[in-house]
């Protein structure tokens, strides 16, 4: 595998998931984040300096879905099918667990948590199939 291309499509797929992060959370949900903000169910101020942490952890995550699409090339095949099944399957597996938990049992109410799964399914596969774009492995010689 070829690292310095991992590391370079997981960046970019970090950009572009966190364009998606930045849509869906500011768009899509930022009066209602407003609202729960107002009601004392989200912090008004984060614990710790959010952003710049959240867009290091995205960039971080792109690289791992960059990662694994790369060594499952062999398997599946390059191209954008094997991204988007990298990209879904890392989103199951790591996302819908925890929205579904938030609906269950957290006051932010069923719209936040149905958001929260799209911009994990949206914000992955995009990351991987950004990454896998730009993923060449070298010939072996």
């Amino acid at each position: 595998m070829d690292t310095a291309r991992i590391v370079l499509g997981g960046i970019a797929g970090g950009v572009v998931y966190n364009a998606v992060s930045i849509v869906v959370n500011m768009v899509a949900l930022g009066e209602r984040y407003r609202i729960l903000q107002d009601q004392g169910i989200y912090r008004k101020q984060p614990r710790l300096p959010f952003f710049p942490i959240w867009i290091v952890m995205m960039i971080l995550v792109s690289i791992g879905l960059a990662w694994l699409y790369a060594a499952s090339r062999s398997r599946l095949g390059p191209g954008p099918r094997t991204a988007i099944a990298v990209g879904l399957v890392v989103a199951m597996i790591a996302g819908i667990p925890g929205a579904f938990a938030e609906f269950c049992w957290g006051n932010s109410g069923g719209y936040v948590a149905l958001w929260r799964v799209v911009e994990i399914v949206i914000g992955m596969v995009l990351a991987t199939l950004t990454a896998g774009w730009l993923y060449k492995e070298q010939p072996v010689q």
